[in-house]
């Protein structure tokens, strides 16, 4: 609880079940697993996530800024009371396959290549977010705000778009867009 954790590679060393109010700086949890692992009111800033086997995780309130997170899968996360925020991150082969991403804020994430069938932006506000090569075939996006994707450059079948955010697929193709 209220721990700053500096620099610790958790290849090595073990993590405990609970984490409180807890910053983690610098850390690497690349390819371990973290199943079972409640992380409350937790940041995380420059750490290496990229292939966490994160098994019934538990992320209440936590920020992420600055990691590395390339292909970890969250659909394997505890999904009860999930509330991610990210900032500058890279997401690249990332999975949210059938999530409710309520509240979610994707700030300077970066989705290129990233598996997104079927993910549910429910009230997302991706602003400055990229999605490129992103598959987004199913994915719900009636309800998020500020976001800016070239349907060229992404899979978009099927992909549910609100009138009002129709601005954000034509951004990349150079359209002008009047009232």
């Amino acid at each position: 609880e209220n721990q700053i954790i500096e620099k610790v590679d958790f290849a090595i060393d073990e993590l405990e079940p609970n984490y409180y109010e807890c910053t983690f700086d610098k850390c690497n949890f690349s390819g371990q697993s973290i199943g079972r692992v409640i992380f409350e009111r937790c940041t995380f800033k420059e750490c290496n996530l990229s292939l966490v086997k994160a098994s019934n995780t538990s992320w209440l309130d936590v920020l992420f800024t600055d990691c590395k997170m390339t292909g970890i899968n969250f659909t394997l996360s505890n999904r009860f009371g999930l509330s991610v925020e990210f900032r500058n991150c890279l997401l690249s082969y990332a999975l949210f396959t059938e999530m409710k991403l309520k509240g979610t804020r994707f700030t300077d994430a970066d989705f290129m290549e990233t598996q997104l069938p079927e993910a549910k932006f429910t009230e997302c506000d991706l602003c400055y977010a990229s999605f490129h090569h992103t598959n987004l075939e199913k994915a719900d996006f009636s309800t998020a705000r500020n976001y800016a994707l070239n349907p060229a450059a992404n899979r978009l079948k099927k992909a549910r778009f609100s009138r009002y955010g129709l601005e954000g697929l034509l951004t990349g193709l150079g359209i002008e867009v009047v009232d």
